[in-house]
């Protein structure tokens, strides 16, 4: 979760007081503590909660907030009950380590607060993980034969809370779990794709990210060993298109948006080889009329290819 979402959930009571610009930190865990050094027991990226009991004068506040900074704490949080609101050199510290700085109101409870980041940081590592086991069955199982790429966006969107969508080369939506992306929208994402395969970055193995109309997408290729070898190479490639930024992704979620391309590359396999047997049947049918065959054959081979 980011710091933005602990701003935006107003039960927490939480005020910022600096550090606006860095907002969108990923909050990894939660830490209550009043030591005047508490460097030892921290790993990075946690919430810091204090009753500010370790202040004893406008000296104190510089070397506490350095601490933390070096630890790479994602904020600080400080209760105003003890001294009726935040002093001015605390404020000043995080600022000059670019630190951000929550107060918390008197009414609201550490524990209440430290709940919260523990549940929703639970729930991101569980949701990571279970992808890995139980959803990445559930998406193959709903794969080409259980509703297409639709099936695998409407899964994304209902299991991980994300939005995406399948864009051809030209901006063309192939698939969209949210509804259909603005025409201007789909053609910057999908120049962003052609761009990136010509230079050789699309080849990575790693998404790549583009900000249109001021989201954030990480844009996944669409593309299977059978398809490198056609005559149109990759920018055929259709691209997978995450409403989403990436870039922090552990490899276990970046494991599973790549099995999602996969089944969508084999549905597009799937799709072309279904358009090739239509192709095929309409051209014998089509030989059967211009050699002169007598009506019925036409109507029987017509049956024959109604299923298909």
């Amino acid at each position: 979760m980011r710091l933005r979402a602990l701003l935006e959930t107003d039960s927490l009571g939480l005020r910022l007081l600096g550090g606006a610009a860095e907002l969108d930190r990923p909050v990894r865990g939660v830490m209550t503590t009043d030591l005047r050094d508490p460097g030892r027991y921290l790993s990075g990226g946690e919430l810091v909660l204090t009753g500010l009991a370790w202040r004893h004068g406008p000296q104190d506040s510089e070397p506490f907030v350095r601490i933390l900074a070096a630890a790479g704490v994602a904020a600080l949080a400080a209760g105003e009950a003890e001294l009726a609101g935040i002093p001015d050199d605390l404020v000043a510290a995080c600022a000059q380590h670019r630190l951000p700085l929550f107060a918390v109101d008197e009414r609201v409870a550490f524990a209440a607060i430290t709940e919260h980041v523990v549940r929703q940081v639970s729930g991101e590592r569980a949701g990571d993980l279970a992808a890995v086991v139980d959803r990445h069955r559930r998406l193959m199982s709903a794969g080409p034969a259980g509703g297409g790429p639709e099936a695998v966006l409407d899964l994304l969107g209902s299991d991980l809370d994300l939005r995406a969508w399948v864009l051809s080369p030209t901006g063309r939506q192939v698939a969209g779990g949210e509804g259909e992306l603005p025409a201007r929208v789909r053609a910057r994402l999908a120049g962003e794709h052609l761009g990136a395969v010509r230079e050789g970055r699309a080849g990575s193995g790693r998404p790549y990210r583009t900000t249109v109309g001021g989201a954030v997408f990480s844009l996944f290729p669409v593309r299977d060993d059978n398809a490198a070898a056609r005559t149109a190479g990759h920018l055929a490639d259709w691209v997978l298109a995450v409403e989403a930024d990436a870039a922090e992704w552990p490899e276990e979620r970046l494991d599973l948006l790549r099995g999602v391309t996969q089944l969508i590359a084999v549905e597009r396999e799937r799709r072309e080889a279904g358009r090739g047997v239509r192709r095929r049947l309409a051209q014998e049918v089509l030989e059967l009329v211009q050699a002169g065959a007598p009506p019925a054959d036409a109507a029987a081979r017509l049956r024959d290819a109604a299923p298909v």
